[in-house]
């Protein structure tokens, strides 16, 4: 039996494995961290059939935002390989009309030429705790992974999300161990959408970092880390 486990990380929308690399430099060296790309498709059935097919028999999985929203799917399609779920500042119902009117918007902006500008000028209020928004540095962060990630990548990843399908009533199929954190500021998923994925899962962890906004891993990495840390060590031996 290996002496590590894989933890396959899911990137958010217009996100890239930067948005996880300062927690993975402070993870304990038995977990082996990756972040699959995501490719250009257009409904969270398809996106998680092929990361399935790009990732090893068994694995820890995790996401932040649509990361998690994909989490759910992967898990649907093979509950069998996951060994735990790492859920991050995301949500488990479908969409609403409203957040699909406001995202179709801002769809629509980066399609007549603004994608560069969407992140700090119209995502960035929503995504960061206020006292964050005028870090430079994390902004440009930001910047460069929507850039990396693409108009035609974002446009499809914004459909998948629209159409995804409800994950509420797949939870209670989860019987490994879970752990889920929220910024409790987050404005993208607020603390209501975590009480009632943990509500439905049996081994599950909730844990809430204050000042903290949409981005926990970017916005306090060291916090994430260390409530990973103690998570994974609780569950070392159901892992390796």
């Amino acid at each position: 039996m290996s002496n590590t486990v894989p933890l396959v990380w899911l990137p958010g929308l217009l996100c890239t494995h930067d948005l996880y690399g300062d927690v993975n430099d402070l993870l304990p060296n038995w977990v082996e961290p990756n972040c699959i790309e995501l490719p250009v498709l257009n409904s969270m059935q398809q996106l998680a059939k092929h990361v399935l097919e790009t990732l090893p028999p068994k694995f820890v999985l995790g996401g932040l935002s649509m990361g998690g929203i994909l989490c759910f799917e992967v898990f649907k399609q093979a509950p069998e390989r996951v060994l735990g779920l790492v859920l991050l500042d995301t949500i488990a119902t479908d969409e609403t009309e409203d957040i699909s009117d406001k995202r179709d918007a801002i769809v629509r902006k980066a399609e007549a030429g603004q994608f560069n500008r969407i992140t700090r000028d119209v995502l960035l209020p929503m995504l960061v705790h206020p006292t964050r928004a005028t870090d430079e540095a994390l902004v440009s962060r930001l910047e460069e992974m929507a850039n990396e990630v693409g108009l035609e990548a974002f446009k499809a990843h914004a459909r998948a999300l629209a159409t995804r399908p409800n994950a509420i009533p797949m939870l209670e199929n989860v019987q490994v161990p879970t752990i889920v954190v929220t910024g409790k500021q987050d404005l993208l998923c607020p603390l209501n959408h975590h009480l009632e994925i943990v509500k439905h899962l049996s081994d599950v962890s909730l844990h809430v970092i204050p000042n903290c906004g949409h981005l926990a891993t970017l916005e306090a990495p060291a916090t994430v880390a260390n409530l990973m840390s103690d998570w994974f060590a609780h569950h070392q031996r159901r892992f390796v």
